[in-house]
């Protein structure tokens, strides 16, 4: 099977069944939200990103240095997987009592100290899966890891279907997320153990952290920067709104994060082609502007649906309305458009031999972060701290850019989207229009808006097909992409 069609069979694997399980998991969410309401969901939420802050200080970047070396060279995989084993449950482990400890030192109630205890555990399972995960990805078997993360996702599903049904509590859901965890763990575990077994090489354990830990750091930066608007907020806001403002913001940020199904996808398809492509500049530089202009025409009409519909998508996760949490969600698609074009660019950064550079990118946007997160949450609240999101974004894509620029002349050509731009604005008029008379027909209603998204869809790719903005490469890798839509067929 040649690169091509492995790396087609990839992309189409992974987003369809990312895409099918992110579905399923939304409606689950969309429930359990509604169910617990903002201010039990808002106290699930302060665990999940508490736990995330403490925990990932256990990152040792061993998983992505396992990717970044293995994908060219595949010799000593098993002594490698062990180390990585060791050096990222080891930590985690340790870490585990800091974080418990912190949960108790800031004073939070005691429902939020067990949710903290279960998710953390949780996470500890899901590391040992995501490290069994590597190995599986650095043989470009992605279809397998695509059907681990649906078994993930339906264990979810299951749990909260049950969680709704039974009327049970957030330490219910808590514990829904830990059993998947562990399903998860156990079944790629065994899956892994098809491709290599675990060697414990002792004299291994100290040179492969001593090689990775510039990739811990970002993982780091990335974590902390992703979750500490949500503990910020959690302190910051007055005492009796604190539970619920976390409920809505994060409610808000669970949705964009749905839609990152498909750069994440995307970008690990990506990443063994584009490793093994390292020294080799001039081809990651067209790997790269391949990655962002597909990526970037997706994320523009995504941004605008976003914005346009505010008020419907969040009537979907809440009943109620708030014109506030409406408004962050406006913002925060600005964040997901930026956030598809750093996806690309932070793995051709590491591609690049420039990781260092990217951490310290990342640790100056961590500090970016939090700073404006202290200056705007106090008198904006969850809208401050969408905006600060969105402002790290925009500093961490103007510095990828730049850096990539500047290492790979021609990179910067990714920023004429002029084409779907257009598309997008047509597109967005269009959808306002029907949105507008449909309510108009059929009166305000929570789902009649979902009649205009297909339409909408349609007519974006069209024009963008009319205006012939991929050039005859990538129409040649779209229309193999398209072809291998039947993923289940394996590798023939």
């Amino acid at each position: 099977m040649d690169e091509t069609k492995r790396f087609a069979r990839n992309v189409t694997s992974l987003t369809a069944a990312n895409v099918l399980s992110q579905i399923v998991q939304a409606v689950i969410s969309i429930l359990v939200i509604n169910h617990l309401g903002e201010v039990r969901y808002g106290a699930f939420k302060t665990a999940m990103a508490f736990a995330t802050v403490f925990l990932i200080f256990g990152e040792t970047g061993v998983g992505a240095r396992f990717l970044y070396d293995r994908s060219g060279d595949k010799s000593s995989i098993g002594e490698h997987f062990g180390a990585a084993l060791l050096l990222r449950l080891g930590p985690y482990l340790l870490v585990f009592s800091v974080t418990m400890t912190a949960a108790v030192l800031f004073r939070y109630p005691p429902l939020i100290v067990r949710l903290i205890a279960i998710v953390s555990v949780a996470a500890i399972f899901r590391i040992l899966a995501e490290t069994c995960d590597k190995v599986i990805t650095v043989y470009q078997h992605l279809h397998i890891s695509a059907a681990l993360r649906v078994l993930r996702f339906l264990s979810v599903a299951v749990g909260g279907v049950l969680v709704v049904t039974l009327d049970w509590g957030p330490t219910a859901w808590a514990l829904v997320t830990l059993v998947a965890m562990s399903v998860y763990a156990v079944a790629a575990f065994s899956v892994s153990l098809r491709y290599a077994r675990p060697k414990f090489v002792w004299s291994l354990v100290w040179p492969t952290l001593g090689a990775s830990y510039i990739f811990g750091l970002g993982a780091i930066f990335y974590a902390v920067y992703e979750n500490v608007d949500q503990v910020m907020l959690s302190k910051m806001m007055p005492v009796e709104l604190r539970q619920s403002t976390v409920g809505i913001y994060g409610s808000a940020y669970l949705l964009m994060m749905f839609t990152y199904t498909l750069p994440a996808s995307f970008v690990a398809s990506m990443e063994p082609v584009v490793f093994s492509a390292r020294g080799d500049r001039p081809r990651l530089r067209d790997l790269g502007l391949f990655s962002v202009r597909m990526l970037g025409a997706l994320a523009l009409p995504l941004a605008a649906g976003t914005i346009l519909f505010r008020r419907e998508i969040r009537a979907l996760v809440l009943p109620s309305i708030d014109e506030t949490a409406a408004a962050a969600l406006g913002v925060l698609a600005l964040f997901g458009l930026l956030r598809f074009f750093n996806f690309p660019g932070g793995m051709l950064m590491a591609a690049a031999g420039m990781q260092k550079r990217r951490v310290k990118i990342q640790g100056a946007a961590t500090v970016l972060n939090i700073a404006a997160n202290l200056l705007l949450i106090p008198p904006y609240g969850l809208f401050g701290a969408a905006w600060a999101t969105v402002g790290t974004e925009l500093f961490i894509f103007t510095c990828y850019g730049f850096s990539l620029a500047r290492e790979l002349p021609g990179y910067g050509r990714f920023l004429r989207m002029g084409k779907p731009l257009a598309a997008t604005a047509v597109m967005a008029g269009f959808a306002a229009l029907c949105r507008r008379g449909l309510l108009a027909w059929a009166g305000p209603g929570r789902f009649a808006w979902l009649a205009v998204v297909p339409l909408a869809v349609v007519l974006y790719f069209l024009l963008v097909r009319a205006m012939d903005f991929f050039n005859e490469d990538e129409k040649i890798f779209i229309r193999r992409l398209t072809a291998r839509l039947a993923f289940w067929r394996g590798s023939q």
